[in-house]
């Protein structure tokens, strides 16, 4: 009998040139194929953000109103100082908001007057309110003089909006659209 063994072949480390081409071809129609996924995903990823922002500012003051057992408005406000308007009709731009119990009914904020909350919306956000330049929460959560209305909420780079809408109760639910072009 013969003892000679057969040697084990060498074992193979590495990639081949053709592997190696291969799997960075595939590599880089991934990332062809990602940005712009990524860049949607963002948009939407700060258009929910942006509507989750301004639905708990909504519910912050209808809340407020109950728990004070008094007349709350919020206003639409440019500097977080002062309301920017007094309108209750037309399409307002809201780049932020006031929260305060409105004594005198005036739409202002007035030096005896208390904020409760002052808001500021990311300067790229676009938020337009169908009602003007305020809304008013009675003291049993309804909204005031017919504001029910609609939040129209835009982020640049995404293909959709979401419709926050406020009906005469006082209660908040949302949409998402995408724009007719």
């Amino acid at each position: 009998m013969d003892d000679r063994r057969i040697p084990p072949a060498p074992v193979q480390r590495g990639l081949t040139l053709v592997e190696l081409m291969l799997g960075i071809t595939i590599l880089c129609i991934l990332a062809a194929l990602a940005p712009p996924s990524f860049t949607a995903l963002l948009a939407n990823t700060r258009l929910s953000a942006v509507e989750s922002d301004l639905i708990g500012l909504l519910v912050l003051t209808r809340s407020t109103a109950i728990a004070q057992n008094r007349r709350v408005t919020l206003c639409r406000s440019d500097n977080g100082l002062q309301c920017a308007g007094t309108a209750h009709q037309g399409v307002a731009q809201w780049q932020g908001g006031l929260i305060f119990v409105d004594q005198d009914q005036n739409g202002s904020v007035n030096n005896d007057e208390t904020v409760f909350y002052v808001a500021n919306f990311p300067s790229a956000a676009t938020i337009l309110w169908n009602r003007g330049d305020r809304l008013v929460y009675q003291p049993d959560g309804t909204a005031l003089g017919g504001s029910n209305g609609t939040f129209r909420v835009r982020v640049p780079d995404s293909v959709r909006e979401h419709h926050v809408i406020l009906s005469l109760m006082g209660r908040v639910r949302s949409t998402r659209v995408t724009p007719e072009p």
